[in-house]
């Protein structure tokens, strides 16, 4: 397998080489690449790191090195090893780093105010009032909502005209508020 390196790198005064910009591998020298020492770097992961991390790091070690294109040197799995490490390091500093927010958060709660009780005893109204819905008419507000969809946009999701997309939207809201306004059995 042969990288694309250059024979010469430009030198500065000081004959150290310029930080030069520098193609991407082709996606042919990439492959070789990745074929030939994938396995390695991902048992390297492997030993720190659970199996979809690992391939995490697999995958950002081939980007980085489809990156720097003609800086890869010509025997390689030295170098990916150590950009391996780089990734590693970067991602156990950012599992450790949330688990130390986690910790925070879980030891220094907010204390809830007046305002939060009472959104959240709103939501988990809506909540109830939604479940209330037939499934065709969750699934309307849903798309109206969480997908902010308009209603041309709602018509070619459920493949129809606008103007039954318009009247299932309009039918959806009715229900839904009817649905809110209902008080429930157990008098919340």
């Amino acid at each position: 397998m042969t990288l694309p390196i250059p024979t010469e790198l430009p030198t500065s005064p000081g004959s150290r080489p310029l930080d030069v910009p520098l193609d991407p591998l082709s996606p042919d020298a990439t492959e070789a690449l990745f074929v030939a020492h994938a396995r390695t770097v991902y048992r390297y992961a492997r030993t720190r790191l659970p199996a979809a991390d690992a391939e995490d790091v697999v995958a950002e070690v081939f980007a980085i090195a489809w990156r720097k294109g003609g800086q890869v040197p010509a025997d390689p799995r030295a170098w990916l090893l150590g950009v391996a490490r780089r990734v590693l390091a970067n991602q156990v500093r950012g599992q450790r780093r949330r688990a130390a927010l986690a910790e925070r958060l879980s030891t220094h709660p907010a204390a809830a105010g007046p305002d939060d009780t009472r959104l959240v005893r709103e939501l988990d109204e809506l909540r109830r009032a939604i479940d209330r819905l037939r499934p065709a008419d969750r699934e309307v507000i849903a798309l109206l909502a969480a997908a902010e969809l308009t209603t041309g946009e709602l018509a070619d999701v459920l493949g129809c005209s606008p103007a039954s997309a318009a009247t299932r939207a309009h039918r959806a809201r009715r229900r839904l508020r009817a649905a809110y306004d209902r008080p429930t059995e157990d008098g919340a």
